[in-house]
């Protein structure tokens, strides 16, 4: 019976010194709407963090499946000269910290070499064939870095040290939701770090979805397959004419001042 006691007494003890050190973390808006006019967002990740800490977040999209063609100059022509599809990779990944990145744990920082977490699970298959190929891990290196520096250029993958600010037992960053910005389930991390060791994680997430009329066409592209595309070539058909108009339209105002200036008859 006394054994069981200590054993409750040191859990107890247990209890209450990890506790502290828990990062309660909140993601706002929850949500972030994407219509016709998106040009990017901003969310705000707060959270609690003990005196003395460290706070290293990170926000990952599920993996998607992305299509990489190669161009080769064939001629005077560039061609695509091999197709690849990269399968297990994020589109959206940024890092954020409150420490200089020489200051991380090991482990970490090892994770944002080249943006090695993000494709830890990637998988890439030469498709320039009838049949796939899964490439070697040298072999898939080049598309894998191709993609990450397009998604850099895009700010969809970030790694911004110093832009946590900690204040009176407190965190907060804002995070880019940038143009691309995957629809669906984005997931955010906060890892507590003291002594370059971490003691703590807590995550949440927000969602991206689709608003308006990008949600209705989405939606009618899912359930209605023949309407959406009865209504794209409407569409087509719609501006086709509205260019036609606009040219014929043109065309009379010009042909009007010309009638205006004639020439001198000979």
């Amino acid at each position: 019976m006394r054994r069981i006691v200590q054993a409750m007494l040191a859990c107890f003890l247990l209890v209450g010194w990890v506790l502290p050190a828990q990062a309660a973390v909140e993601v706002v808006p929850g949500k972030v709407g994407i219509g016709l006019n998106f040009a990017g967002d901003k969310v705000t990740v707060v959270g609690s963090a003990p005196e003395g800490s460290e706070v290293y977040v990170e926000v990952l999209s599920p993996p998607v499946k992305v299509p990489v063609n190669e161009l080769g100059r064939v001629g005077p022509f560039w061609l695509n000269k091999e197709k690849v599809e990269i399968k297990g990779v994020p589109k959206f990944y940024q890092v954020y910290t409150s420490c200089p990145l020489d200051q991380l744990p090991t482990a970490l920082r090892e994770e944002l070499e080249g943006y090695s977490k993000a494709f830890r699970a990637a998988q890439v298959y030469d498709t320039t064939g009838e049949n796939k190929r899964l490439l070697s891990s040298q072999e898939a290196q080049p598309f894998l870095q191709f993609l990450a520096q397009e998604y850099q250029s895009k700010g969809l993958y970030a790694v911004r040290a110093g832009a946590v600010k900690l204040e009176g037992g407190r965190f907060q960053v804002t995070v880019e939701v940038p143009p691309g910005t995957p629809q669906g389930n984005i997931q955010v991390t906060a890892h507590l770090l003291k002594n370059g060791q971490v003691i703590a994680r807590e995550t949440t997430s927000f969602q991206v979805e689709s608003q308006g009329l990008v949600r209705w066409l989405r939606v009618l592209a899912g359930t209605d397959g023949p309407v959406y595309g009865g209504l794209a070539v409407m569409l087509a058909i719609v501006a086709g004419l509205a260019v036609g108009m606009g040219f014929g339209m043109l065309d009379r105002l010009l042909g009007i001042g010309r009638r205006r200036y004639p020439s001198p008859r000979a």
